[in-house]
């Protein structure tokens, strides 16, 4: 038996890069078909004199547009197949279906090309004529790709040409290394290789940024942008004029706190003084009626006589003063507060206070145009406005201005959206959601705004916004020109961040406008880029949309825009070279003997045995029982009755015919002819007459009575038993088979078996390689990051934290609207607030004493809990006692003062205010008098709620809230952790599913990234649309001839490249943008290698050209045009043509030399003794002959270790052994 059948087995592949081996790319290596010296055209013509700023591909792209080419081209196949090329036609579809090119063929296309040259082997007239034909029209057909056909067709020309070519070629030894040793063979392998002049730019073109990045965007937004960025605007707009329109109120709100309070002390500082200066003034007059006032009481309590008391009265008479009064200027009086107030303050209390048409007056300038007429009337141009008759007071004033203040703020919180942060649950861990709209980069909208009254400013502002790609394009510093009404202005603002891809300028221009004549911004981004814009004659309240002008990055700043054509420089991909799959083959080389593994030994005549017994039982029953039992009754009776008859007459035609025929001749080939025909013709005709008279009687009864009983028993009984019992037996009893040795002890030696394997490189098939460097890798993914609301938490926010208009960082800040806002958020209901205004009355009557003089009385009035007064009204009623004396009356004025109601009549009754008071408690109201009969007095208390009170109020809710933010934030942890946890023994459950799903999606973001650097103008190319329709009945696809060149793309993407295999590697987060590594740092993933792909800052993707696609890819590399089938020629890059020349190698060749290794295995065998099976060897081995290819020649073996021998085992003639 022979043991010569040494199998072989792939051990393992791998892929080895490098670069390709450069080849002979000169005219001596037939494995390329060049376009001949001397040769050119229309398109040569076209390139040189194209215009600098001009790529050499849409040079003659112009030139095929012209027409001028058209009239000589080849225009269709047959034109070629009849012509003068036909039998090099025919010759060169043999070459490329790699048919037998016969003798007759090589000596057709040998001597036709000797018809093309000289004695000199150079071109002559006739070859220059024919070569310039046919490649003009090959380059007119690839540049325009009129006929497939035909630039089929030129091509097969060519490669016969060319096989004429080889065969009158001298030859050398150069063009033996180059071709080898059958230089005709390779000549028939010849590419066509495109002119690199041509198709190729030249090398001096500047290598600045792309096309994108260096002209300047003249992207128009469209109507869908337009229109969105106008909603956006419009919605943002109505916020803004809240917040500012808050703004300028609290403004007013607190300048008239501040005149309010710069009144009350200006009145009673002058009070005091003019009262001073009265009682300066008639000082004497005053003591000395004092005095004689005393004396006359005296005299009337001593009951003098009547002429003394009228001599007394008649001098107080000459020395009576006038009673003091002072009056003070309205608290509400239109030059003092156009003096005091800020014009834009002024400008915004006329229009809340008067009866000024806003809407009409706002819409243009009438500054300068004011003029007072009155405290409260002024003209603006023909039209006198007045004060609101009902405003009095600042408290007035006051109150209705944190009245609008809280409407305001609540328009703002209506009209905005709290940002709240959503988490996801992925693989265990909760990732935020990152939620950003769909922008266009650069898409702006701006709108001026001015409202209200222009009477001392110019009230108004601009609303300037703009969309960006991501974070990174942070506004580092942003500048406003503006030419307005007013003169030239300039506005700086810095460090804006991105919120939801959109970037909001603050307010700009405030009250620095009533009309924009020219506008322009300049911004300078955190990344370092700067972009501009410029609108000019801005009307109020008009939304303008449009983009920004990115302007273009230099490498050098000194550098100097060129005019040099955009060649297509492929940035961000490397074409890498020749990846070659290599695999191991291993086969066996030779068994040898190895290390000793057992040593059993037998003693003379001992008998000696060992067994072992393994048995495995098992037993399954099932039973199962099932009962179901069902009744139906039903009884039915009908009866009627009709009396029938029945006329029929029926006439049936049918015709039916059927022929066949056979045909049979040879002429001079077989032929045969089989055929039927069959024809079926029916016409039938039904007359039917029916008199019908019926008599039916129908009566039914059913009984239906299902019993059903399923009894249903499995017995499932499996026995299963296996015994093995191994015996072995050491019998050493007998004598030797030869001799009559008596036994001897016997030592048995077993050794293992080991086998050396001899190992060899196979290559099996070689790969184009190219190299794509991604940046932020998964940007995209982070961009297109939507998951189902079902696996969404959404962060509660704290009032405490959140951004204007919805912060509340303490209860000072807490208004009733914020804490509104919040307290329906979170299900929290604010404690009842009393009625915001009550009144305390209080009257108090006095009656002096017979004098008519009194001190200091007080009246304690209670001013209700939790209130607080702001005004005071006093009614007051009082009479003289004496008619020959002045009354003097004082009472407290709630500032701590008193009120002078001093009087000189008989009576004395009016009304007075107090205001600006704030009095809590119990207030003590004082006064006193000297000659007053009798004293009324009607106080009256105008309360508000407390700030004591409010401030409590604000705390009790504002710490309600919290506690219900932090009771949600609570249960927002537990559910994030139940899911977390949910998610994590999902995890365990799918971990190989998990991993293949980040995979995937990993796969799919790589792709996108390195087609997107493929297609170079992505935005434009990608994405397209070509369907219609929101509902099946409506859907639709436009078919066109864009569908056409979008589909193959598509195919052309997909297929060209293997990247189902692509390899890639990520690098660390602070690769990418400065701006990114926080948010790529906290990144996480349970998978630890999709996690490296959140935090990548740059991947390195290598992707194989699938086998046939190579030089399309490269066609489109240098081109950027898909090759619309048929033999891609070669562009002439050396650099690839020598790729090329490496892929045709055959594949399986041995690469390398192999190498021995040795393998132990599991075998053993007893020394010194027979195989125990009759083969030519003991054990196999192949010795190797070509000693000198081994990398370790010493560990060969060229002769067997085993011996035959010729030796048998012989038990004793005894029977008896320990088994039985």
């Amino acid at each position: 038996m022979s043991t010569n059948s040494n199998a072989s087995q792939t051990l393992f592949r791998f892929v080895s890069l490098r670069n390709p081996q450069l080849t002979e790319t000169k005219r001596r290596n037939l494995g390329f078909i060049h376009r001949p010296k001397g040769i050119a055209g229309i398109f040569d013509t076209a390139v040189s004199g194209r215009a600098a700023s001009t790529a050499k591909i849409n040079a003659m792209e112009n030139a095929v547009k012209s027409g001028n080419f058209a009239n000589t081209s080849f225009k269709t196949e047959k034109e070629l197949e009849t012509g003068i090329f036909s039998q090099l036609l025919i010759i060169g579809r043999k070459i490329s279906k790699k048919e037998k090119v016969n003798d007759q063929d090589l000596a057709y296309t040998k001597s036709y090309y000797a018809t093309l040259i000289d004695s000199n082997k150079e071109l002559n007239g006739e070859g220059l004529k024919i070569f310039d034909l046919l490649w003009n029209n090959l380059i007119y057909q690839v540049v325009s790709q009129k006929d497939f056909y035909v630039k089929e067709a030129i091509t097969h020309i060519l490669k016969a040409i060319h096989l004429g070519f080889a065969q009158n070629m001298t030859i050398d030894a150069d063009v033996l290394k180059a071709n080898g040793e059958k230089p005709l063979e390779n000549a028939l392998n010849g590419k066509i290789v495109l002119p690199k002049e041509l198709f190729v730019e030249d090398e001096s073109v500047s290598g600045g940024s792309s096309v994108a990045s260096r002209t300047a965007s003249t992207v128009i937004v469209n109507k869908i942008t337009s229109q969105r960025l106008t909603n956006e605007a419009e919605s943002a707009l109505v916020a803004q004029k809240a917040l500012h329109r808050k703004g300028a109120l609290q403004n007013l709100n607190s300048e008239l706190e501040k005149l309010q309070k710069s009144y009350y002390t200006s009145k009673y500082k002058t009070e005091q003084v003019t009262y001073a200066e009265y009682q300066k003034k008639y000082q004497p007059q005053l003591e000395e009626y004092a005095k004689l006032s005393e004396e006359i009481v005296q005299l009337e309590e001593t009951k003098a006589p009547e002429e003394e008391l009228q001599k007394l009265h008649e001098r107080l008479k000459e020395l009576e003063v006038p009673a003091f009064e002072f009056s003070y200027k309205n608290e509400i009086d239109i030059s003092e507060l156009q003096s005091k107030l800020s014009p834009e303050s002024f400008d915004l209390f006329i229009e809340l206070f008067s009866d000024v048409d806003t809407e009409n007056a706002s819409r243009e300038n009438i500054e300068g145009k004011a003029e007072i007429i009155s405290g409260r009337e002024m003209r603006i141009g023909e039209r006198v406005l007045q004060i609101d008759s009902g405003l009095q007071s600042f408290n007035e004033a006051i109150s209705n201005v944190q009245q609008e203040i809280s409407v305001s703020t609540q328009t703002a919180l209506e009209n905005t959206s709290l940002p709240q942060q959503q988490y996801v649950n992925l693989g265990g861990a909760s990732i935020p959601v990152i939620q950003n709209t769909a922008r266009t980069p650069m898409a702006y909208s701006l709108i001026a705004n001015t409202y209200g009254l222009s009477l001392m400013s110019s009230r108004g502002f601009l609303s300037f916004s703009f969309e960006v790609e991501d974070i990174s394009w942070e506004v580092a510093n942003a500048k406003i020109i503006a030419d307005t009404n007013l003169g030239h202005i300039e506005e700086n603002y810095g460090n804006i961040s991105v919120v939801d891809n959109k970037i909001t300028l603050p307010a700009s221009l405030v009250n620095k406008f009533s009309s924009i004549y020219n506008f322009r911004v300049e911004i300078t981004f955190a990344n370092g880029r700067e972009a501009y814009g410029d609108v000019q004659k801005i009307a109020n309240g008009e939304i303008h949309t449009g983009m920004l002008t990115l302007k273009p990055v230099k490498a050098d700043p000194r550098e100097e825009e060129s005019a040099e054509p955009s060649k297509r420089k492929n940035f961000g991909i490397k074409r890498l070279g020749i990846a070659d799959y290599l695999k191991v083959v291993q086969s066996v080389h030779a068994y040898v003997p190895g290390e000793v593994s057992n040593i059993e030994n037998v003693m003379a005549s001992e008998l000696r045995h060992k067994s072992s017994v393994a048995r495995d039982y098992s037993e399954i029953t099932d039973t199962t029982s099932k009962s179901v039992e069902t009744e139906k009754v039903s009884d039915t009776s009908k009866t009627s009755r009709t009396d029938m008859q029945t006329e029929v007459a029926k006439e049936l035609d049918k015709q039916q015919s059927i022929a066949a025929y056979a045909h049979f001749s040879y002429n001079p080939g077989y032929k045969l002819d089989i055929g039927a025909d069959y024809a079926n013709n029916t016409a039938q005709h039904d007359s039917t007459r029916q008199a019908v008279a019926k008599s039916q009687e129908i009566t039914e009864r059913a009984m239906e009575r299902v019993l059903t009983k399923i009894n249903e028993e499995r017995v499932q009984k499996i026995i299963k038993e296996y015994t093995e019992t191994n015996v072995h037996e050491f019998d050493n009893r007998g004598k030797s088979l030869t001799t009559n040795v008596p036994p001897q002890h016997i030592t048995g030696v077993y050794r293992w078996i080991d086998k050396k394997m001899k190992n060899q490189i196979y290559n099996y098939g070689k790969r184009t390689m190219f190299e794509f460097m991604v940046p932020e890798p998964a940007k995209l993914h982070r961009l297109a990051l939507a998951v189902s609301k079902g696996q969404v938490l959404t962060a509660p926010v704290d009032p405490r934290k959140a951004p204007e208009p919805w912060n509340m960082a303490s209860p000072k800040a807490a208004t009733r609207e914020l804490l509104q806002h919040w307290a329906d958020i979170y299900g929290v209901t604010l404690t009842e607030l009393p009625k915001e205004n009550v009144e305390v009355y209080q009257e108090i009557v006095g009656r002096p004493n017979s004098t008519g003089s009194f001190g200091a009385v007080g009246t304690p009035i209670n001013i209700t809990q939790n209130y607080a007064a702001k005004d005071m009204k006093i009614q007051y009623y009082m009479d003289r006692n004496s008619r020959w004396h002045n009354s003097e009356f004082y009472c407290s004025n709630g500032k701590g003062g008193e009120r002078n109601l001093n009087f000189g009549g008989r009576i004395n009754q009016d009304t007075v205010w107090e205001n600006g008071l704030n009095l809590s408690g119990t207030f003590n109201f004082l006064y006193r008098g000297r000659n007053i009969e009798d004293v009324t007095l009607n106080v009256t208390l105008y309360c508000k709620l407390s700030d004591a009170f409010m401030l409590q109020w604000q705390t009790e809710n504002y710490n309600a809230i919290i506690k219900a933010y932090e009771e949600a934030y609570k249960k927002f942890q537990e559910e994030q952790a139940r899911l977390d946890a949910e998610q994590k023994e999902k995890e365990a459950a799918a971990k190989e599913k998990q991993g293949t799903f980040y995979r995937y999606m990993e796969h799919d973001v790589l792709k996108h990234n390195c087609i997107a650097y493929l297609l170079q103008d992505y935005l434009n190319v990608l994405g397209q649309n070509f369907t219609d329709g929101d509902k099946m009945e409506n859907f639709q696809v436009f078919l066109n001839e864009n569908l056409d060149k979008y589909t193959a793309l598509a195919k052309f993407m997909e297929q060209a490249f293997e990247w189902e295999i692509m390899d890639y590697t990520f690098y660390p987060y602070y690769w990418a943008n400065r701006k990114m590594w926080q948010e790529m740092y906290v990144s996480e993933s349970v998978d630890p290698l999709f996690r490296s792909f959140l935090q990548a800052g740059m991947a390195r993707v290598v992707v194989t050209v699938k086998p046939g696609f190579e030089d399309a890819v490269q066609f489109f590399m240098t081109t950027g045009k898909i090759w619309n089938g048929g033999e891609v020629p070669v562009i002439g890059d050396p650099m690839y043509m020598s790729i090329v020349d490496e892929m045709r190698e055959p594949t399986g060749k041995p690469q390398g030399k192999y190498w021995i290794t040795r393998v132990p295995t599991t075998l053993t065998i007893l020394q010194d003794k027979s195989t125990g099976l009759p083969v030519n060897q003991p054990l196999p081995i192949f010795p190797e002959t070509d000693t000198d290819n081994c990398e370790n020649p010493s560990e060969l073996e060229t002769e067997t270790s085993f011996d035959h021998r010729d030796v048998q085992l012989s038990h004793s003639d005894k029977t008896e052994s320990t088994l039985d």
